[in-house]
C-alpha cells in the first residue's frame, strides 16, 4: 500500500518515516515543502509511521501547571553573556550559549541541531552534529525554511555512543521523543531537550520570493534569515560578494509567514511544551504590541523540569548566561500571536481530528481547555475555516500523488 492522504495532509516535513521505514524517501514536492514517497510499503508500517509521526501525535507526559504557557519551573528574560553569541544570534543567543557550555562542561559529547552543508544551496537544512563551539557557532541562527530533521536520526544514533542535546522546533522535539520511546535503547542517549517557539515553517517558494524581492541577478552562495542584530535582517549573499538585505518585518511579515505548511495551522505546540527549556524573544513593546525595531537581543526562557532548571542555574553560574526576572504575565504582551494561537488552536485541531477519523493523537497540550476560553461562535468560525483548508489540502496532494 501507499501512504494515506491523512499523513500526507498532516505532515510537518521532519522525515522521522524515512528513518524508521526503509521504504520511504523524503521528497520536494511543487508547493516547497517536503512530504513522505513510498511506491510500496506494508500496512504495519503504515502503522507504525502513524504512531511515531509528529505531525499526527504530540504527547506530553506532564501535567501543565498553567493554562497557556503549559509547565513552567520559572521564567526568566535572559541572554549569552558572550556579546559576539548574543549578535549573531537570531535573538538573545541563550539556547546557543547552553549548547556551547553543555559542550564545554563535558555534559554531552555533541549537540544535534539544524544547519546547513558547504554546496551553497540555502535548501540544504538537515540534523547537524556539533562538537565544538565553532560548530555551534555555525549552525546558530534560524532556518525559516523545511529542513529534514529526523530522516538520519536513527544512522546517527546507531553510529556511535555520543551523549547528545537536541536543539528544535516543538514538533521536532516531539519526534525525536516519539522515536525514544518507540526505539527506547536510545532513550539514554538525549540528555536535554532544547526548544526554540516556532511560529510556523515557511515553504522554500516563500524563500525564493525573498531572494526575488531583492532583485539581484546572481547565483546566491548563502541565506541568512535573522542574526547580526535584533531582530536582524534577512541577509543574501551571492556569487560574487555581494550582499542585500531586508527587515525582519518585510521578510516574515510580508512574505515568509504567508506560505506556511498546513500543520503548522493547527499546531498543538509551538512554545516547546516537551522540551526542558523552551526559549522566545523577548521583544520590546510598543502600546501592548511587539516591537521590531532593532536591539540587543534578549530571551524570554520558560524552564520546564527540573532538569532544565539545574542546567539554567548551572550555565548562569558559569557565566554563559545572564538573567534578569520577568514576570509571565508579561509573556503575554511579548507573545501575542503565541498567546492567540494556544487559545485558538483547539477549534483547528477539532477540525483535523474529525476529517482525519480520529488519528491525529495530540495529548496533555491544554488544547481542549485553552478553547474553551474564547466564544464559540469565534470558535466554530475557526473550525470551519481549518477544515476547508485540511479538505482542500488533502484534494490536492490526492490528485498530484
Amino acid at each position: 500500500m501507499t501512504i494515506d492522504s491523512d499523513i500526507l495532509t498532516l505532515c510537518n516535513g521532519c522525515g522521522l518515516c524515512e528513518s524508521v521505514c526503509s521504504g520511504v524517501k523524503m521528497k520536494c514536492h511543487e508547493d516547497g515543502f517536503y512530504l513522505p514517497q513510498a511506491e510500496c510499503v506494508s500496512n504495519d508500517d503504515v502503522q507504525f509511521i502513524r504512531s511515531v509521526c509528529p505531525g499526527m501525535n504530540v504527547v506530553s507526559r506532564k501535567g501543565g501547571n498553567h493554562s497557556i504557557w503549559g509547565d513552567v519551573e520559572s521564567v526568566c528574560n535572559a541572554w549569552a553573556s558572550d556579546a559576539e553569541i548574543r549578535h549573531c544570534s537570531s535573538s538573545g543567543g541563550v539556547t546557543t550559549a547552553l549548547a556551547i557550555y553543555l559542550l564545554e562542561s563535558g555534559k554531552v559529547d555533541a549537540v544535534l541541531h539544524v544547519g546547513t552543508d558547504d554546496t551553497c544551496d540555502y535548501r540544504s537544512n538537515h540534523l547537524c552534529i556539533s562538537r565544538s563551539r565553532e560548530d555551534v557557532l555555525k549552525r546558530n541562527a534560524s532556518r525559516y525554511a523545511p529542513a529534514l530533521v529526523l530522516n538520519q536520526i536513527k544512522e546517527i544514533l546507531d553510529s556511535d555512543v555520543s551523549r547528545y542535546a537536541f536543539i528544535g522546533k516543538p514538533c521536532d522535539i516531539a519526534g525525536m521523543q516519539n522515536f525514544v520511546s518507540a526505539f527506547p535503547q536510545y532513550k539514554g542517549r538525549i540528555v536535554c531537550y532544547l526548544a526554540i517557539f516556532c511560529a510556523g515553517i515557511p515553504s522554500f517558494n516563500a524563500t525564493a520570493q525573498a531572494i526575488a524581492t531583492l532583485g539581484y541577478d546572481a547565483p546566491v552562495t548563502s541565506v541568512r534569515y535573522r542574526g547580526d542584530g535584533w531582530p536582524g535582517y534577512f541577509t543574501v549573499t551571492y556569487s560574487d560578494g555581494t550582499t542585500r538585505r531586508m527587515s525582519y518585518n518585510d521578510s516574515w511579515g510580508m512574505i515568509l509567514g504567508k506560505q506556511l505548511a498546513f500543520r503548522c495551522k493547527i499546531c498543538p505546540d509551538s512554545i516547546g511544551l516537551l522540551a526542558d527549556i523552551a526559549s522566545g524573544d523577548a521583544w520590546n513593546t510598543r502600546n501592548g504590541y511587539p516591537d521590531f525595531t532593532e536591539d540587543e537581543g534578549r530571551n524570554f526562557c520558560f524552564v520546564r523540569t527540573p532538569k532544565g532548571e539545574q542546567l539554567m542555574r548551572e550555565a548562569i553560574q558559569a557565566g554563559y548566561i545572564d538573567v534578569e526576572q520577568l514576570d509571565i504575565s508579561k509573556v503575554e504582551q511579548m507573545q501575542r500571536y503565541q498567546y492567540s494561537r494556544r487559545k485558538e488552536a483547539g477549534w483547528r485541531i477539532a477540525a483535523a481530528c474529525f476529517l482525519s477519523g480520529f488519528k491525529v493523537h495530540f495529548r496533555g497540550t491544554g488544547w481542549l481547555r485553552n478553547a474553551m476560553t474564547i466564544n464559540a461562535l469565534r470558535g466554530l468560525r475557526i473550525m470551519m475555516g481549518s477544515a476547508k483548508r485540511y479538505i482542500r489540502r488533502k484534494r490536492h496532494l490526492q490528485a498530484v500523488k
